[in-house]
């Protein structure tokens, strides 16, 4: 066996857990102990596995503003850290039309531009 074929299977595994709750979705897809189960996992994953499971969760509660922050938070993280890394330890946060500059490593200081 080969050390690819390893890393094929490790990253196709999918823990117990979220198949039972795979399963009770079927069943009834407001299942919302089931869902916590995936939003859990989801929260682990890196976003581009992740964001199948939010997608699927925000289309199942289109007016749940939880639902829609939890996976605005995911892609937004996934944005500053891209951030940061490009701005070598600066990252730009834009909102309300105004751009702040925080340094990641200092957060105390906040400048507005």
């Amino acid at each position: 066996m080969s050390g690819d074929g390893a890393t094929e299977q490790a990253a196709e595994y999918v823990p117990e857990k979220v198949k039972k709750a795979e399963k009770k979705l079927e069943e009834n897809p407001y299942d919302l102990d089931a869902w916590s189960i995936l939003i859990r996992e989801a929260q682990n994953q890196p976003i581009d596995k992740a964001r199948k499971t939010y997608e699927r969760l925000v289309a199942q509660f289109p007016s749940s503003g939880r639902f829609w922050k939890l996976y605005i938070e995911a892609e937004v993280n996934i944005l500053f850290y891209f951030s940061y890394i490009a701005s070598d330890g600066n990252c730009s946060i834009h909102y309300s039309g105004r751009k702040q500059v925080r340094n990641i490593d200092s957060t105390t200081r906040t400048r507005r531009i």
